[in-house]
């Protein structure tokens, strides 16, 4: 998971100047619009919270609810420093809008398939380093204890194992990446789809297997939808401005 920092950078442009309009409060029944007077409707939200309960709605809605607290500001206040969320927690409290919390991210299944590589990449040169040593007569007591030996056994070998290196990165680009790719895994299907035909046999290679992909299932590829996340700091910057109105209240008092 990211920190979330473009979320909330995105959500400060859509929401700066915001005003709070109250349209109704009674106690804990609370019904509050959040909007820039300039642009109207753009980027405006809403929270309506009842005993145990609270709705944001921003474009997207969610319905949290908790038994344990009354007034749903006090669960976001003491969970999240101000201007902060905490999207981990609070997912766990929403009671309607939970298919629209979490959802594939390219950018995970990217990452999932960088480390992927780099793994495949020291595997091939520990494999390289002790083929060259065994054709050398180094034994992998050798290898393992004699200063200097692994370094330049690597150093031997590392001109090939870029070139495979390389030859693999290109494999992988094109199948998944390229504008030429048979998938688009901006789509979660797709990106399945693509994972599952990869194969891909180096020239020269004579190992058993080609490269592919036989763990993907339990890559971690979904993450906190952009809506979802909104939402949170919709409900974070709305107790602080509604916080902000109390208290002005109070001095003014």
């Amino acid at each position: 998971m990211s920190d979330y920092s473009e979320s909330a950078g995105r959500f400060a442009r859509d929401t700066a100047k915001h005003q709070m309009t109250v349209k109704h409060e009674d106690g804990l029944y609370r019904h509050l619009k959040f909007m820039n007077p300039e642009h109207g409707s753009f980027g405006a939200f809403e929270l309506i919270t009842w005993p145990y309960n609270l709705v944001v709605k921003t474009g997207w809605t969610f319905h949290f609810d908790i038994d344990a607290t009354p007034d749903m500001f006090d669960l976001f206040r003491r969970t999240a420093f101000t201007g902060q969320i905490n999207p981990g927690y609070w997912s766990e409290k929403v009671r309607a809008g939970r298919d629209e919390i979490k959802g594939f991210d390219p950018d995970l299944l990217k990452a999932e398939i960088a480390s992927t590589i780099a793994q495949w990449m020291r595997d091939d040169l520990d494999t390289r380093v002790a083929e060259q040593a065994e054709e050398l007569g180094f034994t992998p007591e050798d290898v393992r204890s004699v200063s200097g030996v692994r370094q330049e056994l690597a150093r031997q070998v590392r001109p090939q194992w870029r070139a495979a290196n390389r030859e693999l990165r290109e494999a992988v680009h094109e199948h998944f990446f390229s504008d030429d790719a048979d998938y688009n895994v901006e789509y979660e299907s797709e990106a399945h789809r693509a994972l599952h035909d990869f194969s891909f046999r180096p020239e020269g290679d004579t190992s058993e297997y080609p490269y592919y992909f036989a763990d993907w299932h339990e890559w971690q590829m979904s993450d906190f939808t952009p809506g979802f996340l909104h939402c949170c700091y919709a409900i974070r910057h709305g107790i602080d401005l509604y916080d902000a109105a109390r208290k002005t209240a109070e001095v003014a008092a």
